[in-house]
């Protein structure tokens, strides 16, 4: 657990500096403890990325009809730089629209390392990744399916973006070099040194967190926030679904750490966990010149999310 019980029954009544030191020192603490796990999760990820990423985006390629089922099952894997891929890929018109709904649906971006650095429960782990792949799967299949289904009605063909040779040799060129934007992605450099600068860069997120949830708990009492926010389950759905959205990988190492603490429900953590896709919005605008199926696709994302996360978010406390 990342965040130690700090306050007492008159916590609120001392002095703020006082409070605020011991929040920093008792995340201080808990960060230095988490590190080795952390490190390990980052250097398995790494050698994950380095290994198998030209293999996934070749499985991905050859899966024609069946893409969703291998976009769903590729993307829960940990790496940062193949929601990034999938987003050139489809930029050169290599993937259906539901195989990059799959592979954003199941993506983790963090979510993994926090999970194993904080000694989560297997079971959790593999319910939310279960959880994350039949989601990515379905939604997949439902849009190429519809997709199929509006092109067959008017007696039309699928329309296929027409792009050049050198435009589809050079997406094919970036998936297949990761293309994400993150410089200290597995896939290059130093595996090692990739995964120190990884897990010291969340831990910094997670040690600011922890800080500002350890001062405010001194002063609010959790089980009140718990009740309150269990008030508005959709509005905070709604929240999670949209932070999710936000292409930083603080907003999932936050929504992780604040599931973990009884903070947020299981529906609003896998809400925002499941709208998350690491870097590969951005990489879809600045590869694919149609800015409305673009946004199509964000509106796509944000909407299973918010349905499939609410759903199946509530069997996740029962692992």
């Amino acid at each position: 657990m990342i965040i130690s019980h700090i306050h007492t029954e008159n916590a609120a009544d001392a002095p703020f500096l006082s409070v605020l030191f011991d929040a920093l020192l008792h995340s201080l603490k808990e960060v230095a403890l988490i590190l080795p796990f952390m490190f390990l999760a980052f250097l398995f990820i790494g050698f994950l990325e380095r290994g198998a990423g030209r293999g996934m985006v070749r499985v991905i390629l050859t899966a024609d009809k069946v893409g969703p089922l291998a976009g769903g099952f590729l993307g829960a894997l940990p790496s940062c730089g193949f929601s990034a891929a999938a987003s050139n890929l489809y930029g050169a018109g290599l993937l259906t629209t539901g195989t990059l709904i799959a592979v954003y649906l199941s993506t983790s971006d963090e979510m993994l390392a926090v999970l194993v650095g904080s000694k989560a429960s297997p079971k959790l782990i593999a319910a939310i990744l279960a959880v994350k792949i039949i989601t990515g799967v379905l939604c997949g299949f439902l849009c190429d399916w519809s997709v199929r289904l509006f092109y067959k009605l008017r007696e039309k063909r699928a329309l296929k973006r027409t792009v050049s040779e050198e435009a589809e040799a050079e997406a094919l060129e970036n998936a297949m070099e990761c293309g994400c934007a993150d410089p200290y992605c597995g896939a290059k450099g130093n595996v090692l040194f990739s995964a120190l600068i990884r897990t010291l860069r969340i831990l910094v997120f997670i040690f600011i967190i922890s800080a500002v949830l350890n001062v405010l708990l001194c002063y609010v009492d959790k089980d009140a926030v718990g009740a309150f926010v269990g008030k508005m389950p959709f509005a905070g759905c709604v929240l999670t679904a949209l932070m999710g959205l936000i292409p930083n990988c603080a907003v999932s190492v936050a929504l992780t750490e604040l599931y973990i603490e009884g903070i947020i429900t299981a529906p609003m953590m896998l809400c925002g966990l499941m709208t998350g896709a690491g870097s590969g919005l951005i990489i879809l605008f600045g590869s694919n010149r149609n800015k409305a199926e673009n946004f199509t696709v964000v509106a796509l994302l944000f909407v299973f999310a918010l349905i499939f996360g609410s759903i199946f978010g509530n069997l996740i406390p029962l692992f």
